[in-house]
């Protein structure tokens, strides 16, 4: 006892006990916050070299589109127009019963030439006259295609192969001419009106169209091809190129994914335990060193701590869900809620040290770390100045200022080592 009382005599450290209940409680909510997984801990940048071992792939995975092909991907597809047909059976059955009650006089031969053609027209299919947006351009394509629905399946045909009603009849009249050298198939036609028994079987669906074309833009693969397991991606002392660094970011988003701990869990729950016991202990001797004087002002302490705790929880279940949504935290807030109550000595302590777990969690961490550690230092120092009314939004504009201009700075340099 003598001892425990000399020892927090001279470094100076709080005696009551109660002081450190909410200390072991905010370690246990880090251990179990921290990652379960294993993390890509590879810095690369496009056009600098690559500075670890070489790297090979440890599974298969796929290569991700970079969002520029993507892009250029749907603009290809929403350039892409094919019209959707539903085939009509009973056209044809129609057509075929109406052959057998024609009256031909001298030329009731032709029946069986014209009940062949018929046939031949509707197994290729016949479309009504062109009709919707779109229709006129494809209309002048001779590589064009269209959907037909058979049997209840899509299939897609060549439009170079359907007739028109207008090709269907030339073609009608073109087949008894050769097949009768004498018969004068105009006039057949026109007094049997055979014309008439030439009715489109292949009906243009306008909203199915409309639906196939906004699935084909929508429903881009963000994946081209595989990296198998064994392959190198990149070399030790290898410039990073746009190709490499597709690469790079692929293997980076399966390992962050799909990567289990291959280790003895004893080692990741080791490792993990030992952070946040670190994290906890620099805020601590952040409060020591401060202001020591905050431990007897237990209702201020807990506040520090529980505005410190969610920022770390913040930070989890952010890059838990989406990562990106790291740019849309608001942690300059917590130098606002701190300074209400703290110096700025502390608040800066306090705001420096809160802002290390979101460095753990996010996968681009440092530059996050920067870019809120400048902005909430900016903040620190303006709020004093416009914080009354409508004062705050000239606060709140340069905070966001200032957070443009350093996350610029970043894109700069990744320009930069991309020349």
């Amino acid at each position: 006892k003598l001892f425990k009382e000399i020892f927090m005599e001279k470094f100076n450290l709080p005696r009551k006990f109660k002081v450190y209940l909410p200390l072991l409680a905010l370690f246990l909510i880090l251990v179990f916050m921290m990652p379960r997984s294993p993390k890509f801990n590879y810095d690369y940048k496009k056009g600098s070299p690559w500075l670890h071992e070489t790297l090979v792939a440890q599974f298969d995975f796929p290569v991700l589109k970079t969002e520029a092909q993507l892009m250029e991907e749907r603009e290809k597809a929403g350039s892409v127009f094919i019209p959707y047909y539903k085939l009509d059976g009973k056209v044809a059955s129609r057509s075929m019963n109406a052959v057998s009650s024609l009256e031909l006089g001298k030329w009731s031969d032709a029946k069986g030439v014209i009940s062949d053609v018929l046939t031949s027209l509707y197994s290729k299919g016949i479309t009504a006259p062109y009709a919707g947006s779109g229709m006129e351009d494809i209309k002048m394509d001779p590589d064009a295609l269209i959907y037909i629905q058979k049997d209840r399946r899509a299939v897609k045909v060549p439009l170079s192969e359907v007739y028109t009603l207008e090709d269907a009849t030339t073609f009608l009249h073109e087949s008894i001419a050769k097949a009768f050298p004498g018969c004068d198939a105009d006039s057949l036609i026109t007094a049997t009106s055979l014309s008439s028994l030439i009715t489109p079987n292949l009906v243009y669906d306008q909203q199915t169209t409309d639906l196939i074309h906004e699935e084909s833009i929508n429903y881009i693969s963000p994946t081209q091809g595989v990296m198998r397991a064994g392959q190198v991606i990149v070399s030790e002392g290898e410039i990073v190129t746009a190709e490499i660094e597709q690469l790079l970011d692929s293997y980076r988003a399966e390992y962050n994914t799909s990567v289990g701990y291959g280790e003895s869990r004893t080692f990741m729950w080791t490792g993990n335990i030992l952070i946040a016991f670190f994290i906890v202990l620099v805020l601590f001797l952040a409060i020591c060193y401060c202001n020591f004087r905050i431990f007897d002002e237990f209702n201020k302490y807990l506040y520090l701590l529980m505005i410190f705790a969610l920022a770390a929880v913040g930070s989890s279940i952010v890059a838990k869900t989406d990562a990106s949504l790291f740019y849309l935290m608001p942690f300059t807030l917590i130098s606002m809620y701190l300074l209400a109550f703290f110096t700025k000595r502390m608040v800066f302590s306090v705001y420096f040290i809160s802002l290390l777990p979101m460095m753990i969690f996010a996968p681009n961490g440092v530059e996050l770390f920067m870019m809120y550690l400048v902005a909430g230092s900016i903040a620190m120092l303006v709020f004093g100045i416009f914080n009354r009314g409508w004062l705050q939004f000239v606060t709140a504009f340069i905070v966001f200022a200032v957070m443009t201009v350093v996350w610029g700075a970043f894109r700069l340099i990744d320009g930069v080592a991309g020349l």
